[in-house]
């Protein structure tokens, strides 16, 4: 059983449901895809996020979901991916092509190449790193040494900027430098860059690079591409079911139930929300050290 028809909780059903599990998915909306959907509103389509998608690089995520599944994504590369318009009247192109942008950003910004030198070094460390299969945080000695496992000489190169900022390492003597960049981070990373983890916000700043698609019939059309897909394979997506309580006997999950009276029993659920949502689900079943966790920290927003 999951819980949210977004990206995430799709792409994990539909890779349960190959590795032949039944798969159930629930969602409170009339439609897939959470911040990465499309809706319809008096004939029109609306994105409700996102209107460029990445991942669809050689290597990247989508790209090996649709190698393992036998998906065909409705995209189509843009470059260039977008132009970025500063207070003082200059338009910045981001090209997907290296040194097209290369040279769009040493006659913008002379100054920063050393800046974009180690942003480019992070991003490549970041998606590097994000592409082995790790169970993070892990749970137990043999998660663990899994972790330890995936550790390469090159990962060590990130241990510096573990707990620094994009800014702690960007040009301070340059307002429009930094207008640039957090005019890229809100929309990549949803903060700026005093705030953005440097790993983290060299990968999201390095998007154009790893290239952008246009998706076509909006951008829920990759989420409909999955739910298309998990039907055809025996799975269900079930919209209008806002899970209001998660069941639990023994120490063990054993039913869901939603806003519409359904009870749905399960051997295990992904619920694919936030620790909040997840911690409240819960209720007083919600182990200890999640609800500690909550405790020590406040709510934040999510899309």
């Amino acid at each position: 059983m999951i819980i949210g028809a977004g990206l995430g909780g799709l792409t994990a059903g539909a890779l349960l449901l190959k590795a032949g599990h039944d798969v159930t998915v629930l969602e409170a909306h009339v439609y897939p895809g959470g911040s990465a959907g499309t809706f319809f509103h008096k004939g029109y389509r609306f994105d409700a996020g996102a209107t460029l998608a990445g991942g669809f690089a050689p290597g990247g995520p989508h790209t090996r979901l649709a190698e393992i599944l036998g998906l065909e994504w409705p995209v189509n590369p843009v470059d260039p991916a977008w132009v970025v318009h500063l207070p003082d009247g200059r338009s910045i192109t981001q090209w997907a092509d290296a040194n097209q942008w290369r040279h769009e950003r040493r006659a913008a910004f002379p100054t920063a190449e050393p800046f974009w030198r180690t942003q480019e070094q992070l991003a490549d460390l970041s998606w590097e790193i994000a592409s082995r299969p790790f169970p993070w945080p892990p749970q137990s000695l043999r998660e663990v040494l899994t972790v330890a496992g995936a550790i390469r000489p090159s990962t060590i190169c990130a241990l510096p900027y573990l707990l620094r900022t994009v800014g702690s390492i960007a040009p301070s003597d340059d307002p429009m430098f930094n207008a640039f960049l957090d005019a890229q981070l809100l929309i990549a990373a949803q903060t700026t860059a005093d705030y953005t983890n440097a790993l983290y916000g060299s990968a999201a700043l390095d998007l154009p690079r790893r290239g952008v698609n246009h998706v076509s019939g909006g951008i829920g059309a990759l989420a409909h591409t999955l739910v298309n897909r998990m039907r055809q394979h025996g799975g269900e997506v079930l919209y209008r079911q806002q899970v209001t309580q998660i069941e639990v006997k023994d120490s063990r999950v054993t039913a869901v139930i939603t806003n519409k009276g359904l009870r749905q029993t399960a051997d295990f659920v992904l619920a694919n929300t936030t620790p909040w949502a997840l911690n409240t689900l819960l209720g007083e079943n919600s182990p200890s050290y999640l609800q500690r966790k909550m405790q020590q920290r406040k709510p934040t927003w999510g899309a």
